[in-house]
């Protein structure tokens, strides 16, 4: 399998992981719907593909739609501020002061090569103190989602 190293710090999620996968396919599973679809989100969370908005290009718009078990669901929204084919995806979230995030966060994913292996960096923050430690839960359990995936 591979290697994922979670890194605290007040308020940004930072998580490395390496693959094994072509950066070109990691790349992919974050920017093509149907791939994204397979592993987005934590644990027991669904990410219909027809709840997947992807506008791939600067300015453009990311967007998905989150299903828990329960039924209720969450939705995030990002503008693509940064796209670098297939090394770089920097996202800028919607605010979302329900749930505590009167700002926009960032979402920064670096592809790298590693070998015959891909090396994954995630940035995301700020976030309030709080909501961090939720935020790297749902990211780790995720991009473990996405090793799996990428397994299949």
């Amino acid at each position: 399998m591979t290697e994922q190293t979670p890194t605290k710090t007040d308020q940004h999620v930072l998580i490395t992981r390496v693959f094994d996968a072509s950066r070109e396919r990691v790349f992919r599973a974050w920017t093509d719907p149907e791939a994204l679809a397979a592993w987005y989100g934590p644990e027991h969370i669904e990410v219909p593909l027809d709840r997947i908005e992807i506008d791939l290009r600067v300015g453009g718009r990311y967007q998905l739609t989150m299903l828990a078990p329960d039924g209720s669901e969450f939705t995030v929204g990002y503008e693509i501020v940064e796209l670098v084919e297939p090394e770089l995806l920097v996202l800028r979230s919607d605010p979302m002061p329900h749930m505590g995030m009167p700002e926009p966060s960032v979402l920064q994913v670096e592809f790298h090569d590693h070998g015959t292996k891909t090396r994954m960096t995630l940035s995301d923050g700020p976030y309030p103190t709080p909501g961090r430690a939720g935020a790297e839960a749902g990211w780790t359990a995720a991009v473990t989602k996405l090793a799996a995936a990428l397994n299949d």
